[in-house]
């Protein structure tokens, strides 16, 4: 055999070896900035334990563990906290930095169970109908915010509690893949009732909610809704207590640092110069957002909201 071919079959069957090595190639949608606990991803089913620094990529289904959370910032500067016991999908993620293409970014989330604070980045910012978060019960219109969620989990997935199921991901050896899988189908089926708030924002801005049904609702700062799986959304009303007491396991902390391979386009902030306690503003160049938080993670899982 030729020696050039002999070298061209050798690289060949290295990348056959090595599916991962592709993923690993591609480039980061986020960075974890903290993680307290337990969280995994799993991408091209194949899972990873997940850490602060480490990368996060469109195509991701990451989870927390019970007494865990987990904090995300993507490269357009939108924040995203996880609480204990959470599931959420970086469905699809597009930033591409010039006028001629900001029409062109997009930004979609999913939830599963679990508890949830987002505060928006550029975006959102520039192009308001580009970022949306699908939930097991309707979907999130998010245009420029910081929002809060609590998913309710379904009571029994294959015949365990939830929680004993999930935890089941993080045992050595585990398929995480296959039971991240199986709880998402779960929640798409069982999951009884989701709590949304507007926490801050752009009055200009409201944040919308569209149930199964197709009934959609506007949400003015202050303002929130809570949805069930047999009747749907309801009208927008105060913020629930439920929700601004669950979403205290979900904290955003201002004092989290940039990722380095954003500094350059997001500069030191938000955060990376505020004292860590209870927060008051993400800091965040050109965002309409406010933190407004505890900076405690306290404990619990996604079963308060009941």
């Amino acid at each position: 055999m030729k020696p050039g071919l002999l070298v061209r079959t050798f690289v060949l069957l290295c990348l056959l070896a090595s599916p991962a090595l592709a993923a690993d190639d591609a480039k980061p949608a986020g960075y974890v900035q903290e993680a307290r606990g337990q969280a995994l991803a799993v991408r091209g089913g194949q899972s990873r334990e997940l850490a602060a620094k480490g990368p996060v990529f469109s195509g991701d289904s990451l989870a927390t563990k019970a007494e865990s959370s987990l904090q995300i910032m993507f490269s357009d500067g939108t924040i995203l906290a996880m609480g204990p016991e959470s599931l959420f999908s970086v469905d699809e993620f597009v930033n591409e930095w010039g006028q001629d293409k900001t029409l062109s970014n997009k930004m979609q989330f999913s939830y599963g169970p679990g508890v949830f604070r987002a505060v928006t980045g550029a975006i959102s910012d520039r192009n308001p109908h580009a970022f949306s978060v699908e939930t097991p019960l309707g979907a999130i219109g998010i245009r420029g915010t910081e929002l809060g969620s609590v998913v309710q989990a379904p009571a029994l997935v294959g015949g365990k509690p939830y929680p004993a199921a999930l935890a089941e991901a993080f045992a050595p050896g585990a398929n995480a893949a296959n039971i991240l899988a199986t709880l998402r189908q779960a929640a798409t089926a069982a999951v009884p009732g989701e709590i949304h708030g507007h926490i801050r924002g752009a009055a200009k801005r409201p944040l919308a909610f569209t149930d199964k049904m197709g009934k959609s609702v506007d949400m003015a700062v202050g303002q929130g809704v809570t949805v069930s799986r047999e009747r749907g959304t309801s009208d927008a009303g105060p913020i629930s207590g439920v929700l601004s007491t669950t979403i205290k396991t979900a904290p955003i902390r201002t004092s989290a640092k940039i990722p380095a391979a954003f500094k350059n386009t997001l500069g030191d902030t938000p955060g990376s110069s505020n004292s860590n306690t209870d927060s008051t503003t993400t800091g965040r160049s050109g965002s309409s957002g406010h933190t407004g938080g505890n900076s405690n993670t306290g404990g619990g899982g996604t079963g308060g909201a009941r």
